[in-house]
């Protein structure tokens, strides 16, 4: 994996914990308002990654026959 990639990678698992942390604590009513800043800020630098990243070359860009992938919301 390039080192633009590995970053984004690494944005995204870090934004996977921090969610799931969130997503519990906030089921039990124990989610501060510091703690939900920094998922925002967190989300906000994944989104701009993301952003940034988003015309980088892929090794899967040679394949383009295949189907794209969908990501569906209600799952």
């Amino acid at each position: 994996m390039s080192q633009p990639h590995t970053q984004l990678a690494t944005l995204l698992r870090r934004g996977q914990w921090m969610l799931d942390e969130a997503a519990h604590k906030l089921g039990g009513k124990q989610l501060p308002a510091a703690d939900r800043h920094a998922v925002a800020a967190a989300l906000d630098e994944l989104s701009a990654a993301l952003r940034e990243y988003r015309d980088a070359p892929t090794d899967t860009d040679a394949d383009e026959d295949g189907p794209p992938t969908i990501v569906d919301p209600e799952s």
